[in-house]
């Protein structure tokens, strides 16, 4: 192999490096799903031999730690991160909120795509699941890039309720009823996919 091939094959390497990883986010409200669809695109995306990474923020607050362990005597002393390792199982704790980016930037080069459920404000692509329509008003307010709506009303479904997304200026985005399964992973799966080229 000569010089010049190698350069280029490095340049190559360096370029998927350098790639960030896809991030999907899955966004809603309390009870509308987002865990059931997470965890199927994860199992979709595993089973077509897909490396997946998963986050989860958590609007109401978490313990770090039981008290009194010794992870959450490290963070009382004043760590600013700390890892606790097994032969089993891995967790990063800090005492403090990390954003997506950060979570993405983390996971870079060991997963190929992220799954992450919540963090309604960062600006990866998104499934949105709505309720009713006081979420899409909601959602609209908070959330930008959304890509699919998924619905747990018909109503929302129907042709005259396009008229409402049109206002919004999500004219060209799919609304699936939550019923329709088969529909709702096949487009989430597109989505997903279509991440990875």
């Amino acid at each position: 192999m000569d010089s010049s091939t190698r350069t280029q094959q490095g340049c190559i390497t360096t370029a998927r490096q350098n790639k960030s990883t896809p991030v999907l986010q899955i966004i809603g409200y309390k009870n509308s799903g987002k865990t059931a669809l997470s965890c199927q695109l994860i199992a979709a995306l595993t089973a077509k031999g897909i490396r997946v990474g998963s986050a989860k923020h958590d609007a109401h607050g978490f313990e770090l730690d039981d008290e009194g362990t010794d992870s959450s005597r490290h963070l009382g002393s004043g760590a600013v991160q700390t890892v606790l390792t097994s032969k089993t199982a891995t967790r990063m704790m800090r005492p403090s909120e990390v954003h997506l980016e950060e979570i993405a930037a983390m996971m870079q080069g060991t997963v190929d795509i992220i799954i992450a459920e919540g963090f309604k404000t960062a600006p990866f692509p998104k499934i949105a699941l709505l309720r009713d329509q006081q979420d899409l008003e909601s959602l609209h307010q908070q959330a930008s890039n959304i890509k699919l709506f998924i619905s747990w009303q018909s109503s929302l479904c129907e042709e005259a309720y396009r008229t409402e997304l049109d206002s919004y200026g999500y004219s060209d985005i799919p609304i699936i009823h939550i019923h329709n399964e088969e529909s709702v992973l096949k487009q989430s799966m597109s989505l997903a996919l279509s991440l990875l080229k």
